[in-house]
């Protein structure tokens, strides 16, 4: 028996029920220069597909955007690196320096956050803490006080702690709010200035101001140190390094976050003074350098691939070369 007749539309027409091809025979397109190109209909299946896959990509963004907002941000490590230095004397035991940066203060959540990452820190004893910089974000008569009692353990490290302002401290007003609530904790903010550490050889310390007050010095903040000895750098924003003309030992620096967002494929964005130096440890800029991603968040409240972390760096003598990391411990 014949199959069943078609309509009258030519190659337009659909097929009847039952007939073996479920999907609809190539559809042709004419255009004005009167040269034509075949399009394939989606029938039941394909439109079936199309929205089973929408729907699946739709879940996993939000699946994902999900995990960015609030797993992520909570996952808090310790980075654990050993670095080299040529500066450091032969014949001084290892140096343990604790780092937090861009603690971003501005809830209870990243309240909370800062307290892990401060006990996760405190738990491996450094000898001395640095602190970078962006305590707050916004409100600092609110949060700083509350994020300077968060901090107040890193007192305790043998060699004290030393602090310096970011971008944030500044552009919310509250750079003198934070001076006075990290000083209350017996945590000194280096403006433009150095300390020298209580240690046998002679180490020092120097901070200098976020780049974004127009305000920063490192002259200023080494005019009167000898020519010799260990000097640690400690600015917010970490491209500062090529605008240096001091020597400098290792630089310590924060603000990058990281790029708190890296999806595979794609570029991670890094706001102004972060964009030629992220993440991690550096050997071939103008000095050594290490970013830390920070621990808190900024603009668009998600970290994905790019967890916060407190970080320990073991600093011996040897070439800075040779420097070494390890994975992230300690994972809260």
């Amino acid at each position: 028996m014949p199959p069943p007749a078609r309509g009258g539309g030519g190659n337009d027409a659909l097929p009847s029920r039952g007939h073996p091809d479920r999907f609809p025979r190539q559809r042709v397109l004419r255009f004005g220069d009167g040269s034509s190109a075949g399009v394939r209909a989606i029938g039941p299946i394909g439109r079936r597909r199309l929205i089973i896959g929408a729907g699946l990509a739709l879940g996993g963004g939000a699946g994902l955007a999900a995990y960015g907002r609030w797993i992520e941000p909570e996952r808090v490590g310790l980075t654990r690196l050993r670095i080299l230095l040529r500066d450091w004397p032969a014949d001084q035991p290892p140096l343990r320096i604790g780092l937090l940066s861009d603690l971003h203060c501005d809830g209870d959540r990243a309240v909370h956050r800062a307290r892990r990452a401060v006990e996760l820190l405190m738990a491996a004893r450094p000898d001395v803490v640095f602190l970078t910089g962006d305590y707050v974000t916004s409100h600092g008569e609110q949060w700083a006080p509350k994020c300077a009692d968060v901090l107040a353990p890193v007192r305790s490290a043998p060699l004290g702690a030393y602090a310096v302002r970011g971008n944030h401290d500044w552009w919310t007003g509250s750079a003198g709010i934070v001076e006075r609530e990290l000083g209350r904790i017996g945590v000194p903010t280096l403006s433009n200035s150095s300390a020298r550490l209580a240690m046998p050889s002679d180490v020092r310390v120097i901070g200098v101001e976020s780049l974004t007050t127009g305000k920063e010095d490192i002259t200023a903040a080494v005019a009167h140190l000898p020519p010799n000895g260990v000097r640690f750098l400690l600015v917010h924003e970490p491209d500062f390094a090529d605008r240096v003309t001091e020597r400098v030992s290792l630089q310590l620096s924060g603000h990058s976050h990281g790029g708190q967002i890296r999806v595979p494929g794609l570029p991670a964005y890094t706001p102004y003074a972060a964009r030629r130096y992220v993440m991690g440890y550096y050997d071939s800029g103008p000095h050594p350098i290490f970013v830390t991603r920070g621990v808190g968040m900024i603009g668009v409240p998600l970290r994905i691939n790019c967890p916060p972390e407190a970080a320990l760096l073991t600093v011996i003598h040897g070439d800075a070369r040779s420097s070494r990391g390890t994975e992230p411990t300690g994972r809260t």
